[in-house]
Formats: C-alpha cells, structure tokens, sequence
C-alpha cells in the first residue's frame, strides 16, 4: 500500500478539522486512514513531522500560487487583489492550514516548522514588494510610505483577516457541536416521556 503525501495530509487535516490538533499524532494519523501505526514511519519519525509536513504543504502551494501569479499579466492592484483572493481560497478550502499557522503548540514545535513558516512569508512578501514596486514605478501607488512598510501593513492586516476567520470558523464548529448535544438530550427527553 502506497500513499501520496497529499493523502497525508489531507487525513491529518480531517483530525484537525474534527478534534484539534492537540489530539493530532502518528497514532490518531493511522487510525483516520486505516493503516497500521508501522506504515506511518516510512513517511514520519515523530508526531512533529506531521506538523512539519502540512506547512511543507502549504509552503508548496503558495510558491506555486506565487510563480503562476508571476506570469500573469495584469495591473499591480489586481495582482495584489488576485494574489489574496487565492491565498484566502487555498485556506477557506483548508481551514487546518490557520489551525497549523495560528496554534500554540507550533510555537513550542522544532525549529524546521519555525523555517517553513519563514520561507512562506518570506516568499509571500518578497512576492509582494515586487507588485507594490511596480505599482510605485507605474505611479498607481502614490504614497510617499515605504514598500516594506506597506508590505508588514497588508500581511499584517491579512493575519489579523485569517485569525478572525479561524476564529469565526471555531465558534460555529462549537455552536454545531452545543446544538448536536442540545438535540441529543432533547430526543432523550422525549423518549423518557414516552
């Protein structure tokens, strides 16, 4: 049995999205795809490295988002408006990839998932230097404001975007599960009655 990483990964989004990823671990990671335990260690030594391997993930999608959006012609302002609205796809499509980006527990993680997350916004923000410079060049920028500055505002804005989304994300996902047990002790209720 052979598995691509992609099925990994999506296997150990599936936990996130349904338990949290402080339940995320080699042996949940089996469990969900139905494999012995064993199997796993081809692909991972240690729970970390399904971390690892989601941002690694991530990291490839937003590097390939970047080099199409390169090649694509088009005024600075849509290059930015496009390149959000793509970022904000992949993650609306892959919530797990905010509960990964945004978790406490990544902070505490090895130093490999600390560099993958610097190569992201490293990417995304020389990405973004490039388009707001050529918006400058081509005067449909004007702002004396320098382009880091304006870059560290944007990403800032945009984090601060995706972190209320993951959170307006998890309030509903608590609100279904309150609403799960309130119908569970009302059928219960009603089955006492009769």
């Amino acid at each position: 049995m052979k598995f691509k990483t992609s099925d990994i990964v999506e296997s150990a989004g599936k936990i996130i999205e349904e338990s949290g990823i402080t339940v995320l671990s080699i042996e949940t990671l089996a469990g969900e795809m139905k494999v012995d335990q064993s199997f796993l260690y081809s692909y991972l030594k240690k729970d970390d490295d399904i971390l690892i391997l989601l941002l690694l993930s991530l990291e490839n999608e937003i590097k390939q988002l970047i080099k199409d959006a390169r090649t694509e012609s088009g005024a600075p302002e849509e290059k930015l408006q496009l390149l959000f609205e793509k970022i904000h796809k992949i993650l609306k499509l892959k919530p797990y990839y905010l509960s990964v980006i945004f978790s406490t527990e990544l902070k505490e993680k090895d130093a490999e998932s600390q560099n993958a997350l610097f190569r992201i916004k490293i990417s995304v923000r020389s990405y973004l230097l490039e388009v707001i410079n050529q918006g400058k060049n081509k005067e449909v920028f004007k702002t004396m404001r320098t382009s880091r500055s304006l870059v560290n505002n944007i990403l800032g804005s945009f984090r601060s975007f995706m972190n209320e989304q993951r959170l307006i994300n998890k309030m509903v996902k608590d609100l279904e599960i309150l609403k799960g047990i309130k119908d569970n002790n009302m059928g219960s209720n009603n089955l006492k009655t009769i």
